[in-house]
């Protein structure tokens, strides 16, 4: 069963269209592709020519695991089956190992801004606030995108622990994301201890593709002793 197939892009260059032509009609010869297709650990093998440079051809390949294609490359070699190569290549080829990517979700990228703004460190969590960021304190008043980095890197203010303890709602409509998630801080402020759980609400925008809070507002927080807030309206 494929889990985990270790892929391979092998790029050949041919001298000219003799040679491409060479190369083809090895490809299709009974001693060709047919060959690797059937051989010991092949998922599947694929060939492409190039748009703008027609003498060149791809051949994308993978297999169950890294040593079942080398394997087959040594048959080759050993059988004298690539003898050929030199004589029409323009230059080695090209053998390259790829992995398939893996792309975040609007809402794992929603949740990483969430954990970001939760880091005990301000400044990682500051570069995904828009410039236009309002901020509203638990008293009200606004803050902008620069007030908050002045009351978070006053030296009156020092953070001691920040962790992300759930998120409460997500929701994501278009280039537009509402997230509630609850936070429990520790933080020293003008010599005076706090340790308390808060609730923020966030509204992120979509910009260039990458997802900026517009809009936070944070609840009184309450001691960690006292019950979590619940978001369960069942």
């Amino acid at each position: 069963m494929e889990t985990n197939p270790y892929r391979v892009c092998a790029t050949f260059t041919l001298k000219d269209q003799k040679s491409k032509d060479r190369f083809i009609t090895f490809c299709n010869s009974e001693n060709g592709l047919s060959i690797a297709r059937s051989f010991d650990g092949c998922i599947s093998l694929e060939m492409y020519e190039g748009n703008e440079n027609t003498n060149k051809i791809v051949i994308w390949q993978r297999w169950e695991s890294k040593e079942k294609q080398e394997a087959y490359i040594k048959f080759r070699h050993d059988d004298g089956s690539f003898d050929f190569l030199k004589e029409i290549v323009a230059c080695p080829p090209e053998i390259t190992p790829i992995k398939e990517m893996v792309m975040k979700t609007d809402e794992e990228k929603v949740k990483q801004v969430v954990e970001d703004m939760c880091n005990v460190d301000y400044k990682v969590g500051m570069k995904n606030m828009h410039d236009d960021c309002v901020f509203i304190r638990p008293s009200g008043n606004p803050l902008d995108k620069k007030g908050w980095e002045e009351m978070m890197s006053n030296t009156d203010v020092k953070v001691e622990s920040s962790k992300l303890v759930s998120i409460n709602k997500l929701s994501i409509c278009g280039c537009c994301a509402y997230v509630c998630y609850t936070q429990h801080g520790k933080f020293n402020y003008k010599g005076t201890e706090n340790n308390d759980v808060a609730v923020f609400t966030s509204v992120m925008r979509k910009v260039n593709g990458k997802w900026m809070l517009v809009q936070g507002q944070r609840s009184t927080g309450r001691t960690p002793d006292k019950s979590l807030p619940n978001f369960n309206f069942d």
